[in-house]
């Protein structure tokens, strides 16, 4: 079961009607909803003096309150057991896929230098996919056997290699560059170099970067969506929490970053302007 909290404040009062809001006990309701073998407990939390009684949530919550889906505003005390659910496994993703609708719809392919920035080498099945499609693709890992089977089957199924490296540099001369992961350094990128990453980066990049995915939610989950939680991190509440694995195959309807939100057609443009130049 998925828990959602939803954190109001009561308009602030003063004189008598303060008083008698310090008095009364604040209120909470709960509400279950489903669909498709996934509950989602919706807890409403209505503070009168702006506080919250945390130990009046522990019996609702119990096992799970250390995976609350809850708005970024909402800050819980590291003593109190209660923390926010955050997974990037649904990000990174949404990320690739991206990246991929991006490459398919690029008329020139074989032009790009694509290069994928995975530190951990947690995301190494996406180099298959992209070998698929582009030539000249490098790999910065610090986990370079992770890549050493999807480099067999490259060569076996595609005729098909790529570059593994641990050298950051090698980025360097790439047109587009998807990042799997955090990210907490500066990368050597180009400054018209197009970036995907799958989480906003510690420190600022260059190129021209993408870090925030908007997919639909499937419709027979938007039932059971709370009301304006965000549709990215509810899809990843679902893959993550309920493993509802086949969310990982949809691709975003738009990405967005430090300029205006765009589609994987007009980033596969960007690319297909840049390939004509050269």
């Amino acid at each position: 079961m998925l828990n959602y909290l939803n954190i109001k404040t009561a308009e602030k009062k003063k004189g008598i009607k303060k008083l008698i809001n310090l008095l009364r006990r604040d209120k909470i309701t709960v509400q279950i909803k489903s669909s498709r073998g996934v509950c989602v407990k919706q807890v409403t939390y209505e503070s009168l003096n702006g506080n919250v009684d945390l130990n009046r949530l522990e019996n609702i919550f119990r096992y799970d309150k250390d995976k609350l889906l809850c708005g970024e505003d909402i800050i819980f005390p590291k003593s109190s057991g209660f923390a926010r659910f955050d997974s990037l496994d649904f990000r990174i993703r949404l990320c690739t896929n991206m990246a991929l609708a991006v490459l398919k719809n690029c008329k020139y392919p074989d032009k790009l230098n694509v290069g994928i920035f995975d530190e951990s080498g947690e995301s190494a099945d996406i180099l298959f996919h992209v070998l698929n499609i582009c030539n000249n693709v490098r790999v910065v890992t610090q986990n370079e056997e992770s890549y050493y089977f999807e480099l067999d089957r490259a060569l076996n199924e595609l005729g098909a290699t790529a570059m593994v490296t641990k050298n950051a540099d090698d980025l360097s001369d790439c047109d587009f560059v998807i990042i799997c992961g955090n990210i907490e350094r500066q990368l050597p990128l180009r400054q018209d170099a197009l970036v995907l990453a799958s989480a906003c980066p510690k420190q600022k990049q260059n190129g021209i970067l993408y870090y925030k995915y908007y997919p639909k939610v499937p419709n027979v989950f938007e039932s059971v969506k709370p009301k304006g939680l965000d549709g990215e991190y509810f899809c990843s509440a679902l893959y993550t929490l309920e493993h509802q694995y086949q969310l990982g195959s949809i691709v975003p309807l738009l990405c967005s970053g430090n300029s205006s939100a765009q589609t994987a057609k007009s980033l596969a443009e960007y690319l297909n302007l840049h390939c004509e130049s050269k």
